[in-house]
């Protein structure tokens, strides 16, 4: 049945495309030609993967498959990121990083462990519950204890291999945003006004000017995602489920292999 609205699929696209731009001004700004607005506009892209990515995770049919696949998609990375950057090093030695998937897995996890604290506290076994909230802190604290010991041989390949909130992509902020995405997913209105304050408190309070707000720290500019999720309609739309897999990476590493050519 057809829904006014974007579906899942459109949101997609509409990231997909932002997304370009987004990276265009990431791997060439070094250039100076890539206007400051490419990136402003890829602000939006993050919370909308994170968003659908909670979709995603909600309504799967098998949750263990689909985090499997964002974990490979993570581990790709890493490994692709190593061998593109040795086998086209830029001249100006910048490292190519970029891994969105280890953030999305992160937050499936953090969504696993949560509903197996929920139900926990359902079923009132104190058992159950003390296991939950140690899952809850456990990434923490091993991402702290990574930061404790980068020095130790082979910690920067731990550190890639198991995502924690202190070294994925958007850390943290991202995490909870996908946290806060799952647990108002039925309460709509609560979800976006908590989406919007999120984004605003993001804004360089402490360097409140137009030089702070859109040069220094744009961040905020994610709440240009609002319309986006607000049209969500609930649907999937079309298939396509290895779109944003495969175009992914893909075009992470053509930028980025065109960059060494001018770096």
């Amino acid at each position: 049945m057809f829904k006014k609205g974007l579906t899942g699929f459109q949101i997609k696209l509409i990231a997909l495309f932002l997304m370009i731009f987004d990276h265009v001004h990431y791997f060439f700004s070094f250039t100076n030609k890539i206007p400051l607005w490419f990136t402003w506009t890829g602000r939006v892209v993050a919370p909308i993967f994170i968003f659908m990515t909670v979709e995603g995770f909600i309504h799967t049919r098998s949750r263990v498959k689909y985090m499997g696949r964002l974990y490979m998609g993570s581990l790709i990375m890493v490994l692709g990121n190593q061998w593109i950057s040795r086998w086209f090093p830029r001249g100006d030695d910048a490292a190519l990083m970029t891994n969105i998937f280890a953030t999305l897995f992160l937050i499936t996890v953090y969504l696993t462990i949560i509903e197996y604290l929920k139900k926990g506290i359902k079923e009132r076994r104190i058992m159950s519950v003390v296991l939950g909230i140690l899952g809850l802190v456990l990434p923490v604290a091993i991402g702290i204890l990574m930061m404790m010991n980068l020095h130790v041989p082979g910690m920067i390949h731990a550190i890639f291999l198991l995502p924690t909130p202190m070294f994925v992509e958007g850390g943290p902020v991202f995490i909870a945003l996908g946290i806060l995405f799952y647990l108002t997913r039925d309460k709509k209105r609560l979800q976006l006004i908590l989406y919007a304050l999120v984004s605003i408190a993001l804004m360089p309070w402490q360097n409140f000017s137009l030089q702070g707000i859109f040069y220094d720290n744009f961040q905020w500019m994610m709440i240009g995602a609002l319309p986006f999720l607000a049209l969500y309609n609930g649907q999937r739309g079309k298939g396509m489920k290895y779109l944003f897999y495969v175009f992914y990476p893909l075009h992470i590493y053509v930028l980025y292999v065109l960059s060494t050519f001018f770096a």
